[in-house]
């Protein structure tokens, strides 16, 4: 009995080692697109400020 009590507590140490991996490479992937995802942010940001920009010229030029 005492065998398979330790073929289990293996088991279970095995199991709890793959998903502790599984979690921290989740993390890392989560960290990265989060990374990312800031900078399209940015990038969405600075565009509209660049189509705004273009916009006021437009009309200015209109205007003249």
């Amino acid at each position: 009995m005492a065998k398979t009590e330790v073929n289990l507590q293996d088991a279970a140490k095995a199991e709890m080692e793959a998903l502790v991996e599984q979690h921290n490479q989740l993390v890392q992937e989560i960290s990265e697109a989060n990374g990312r995802l800031a900078e399209v942010k940015q990038m969405i940001i600075e565009k509209q400020g660049y189509m705004k920009g273009l916009e006021a010229c437009e009309e200015q030029c209109k205007e003249k």
